[in-house]
């Protein structure tokens, strides 16, 4: 999967097909713990806590290869951190 970094394109030798389709435009934050990517985007405490308990310090990245390998629970997290930036601008994080 090629990656865009500030003007280069990189290569991840690491990431499947799968990966970049569940992570779509949480690139930038995929080496960033789901709790802080969530607080980056703008989510509160109380989106950290819907996350299961054994996702809170995966990184974002490890979330997508989870999500793309069928397990539900990560597509849920990927969704909690993409929603979070949403739920800002709408409920003045709270």
């Amino acid at each position: 999967m090629w990656v865009k970094d500030g003007g280069w394109f990189i290569m991840n030798v690491n990431s499947r097909k799968g990966d970049a389709k569940k992570i779509g435009t949480l690139v930038d934050l995929k080496d960033v713990s789901a709790r802080e990517a969530i607080r980056l985007r703008g989510g509160g405490a109380g989106q950290v806590n819907q996350l299961d308990i054994d996702y809170v310090d995966l990184t974002v990245g490890e979330l997508a290869n989870l999500a793309a390998q069928g397990e539900q629970a990560a597509e849920t997290a990927i969704k909690i951190v993409k929603q979070a930036k949403k739920k800002k601008g709408r409920y003045g994080n709270k």
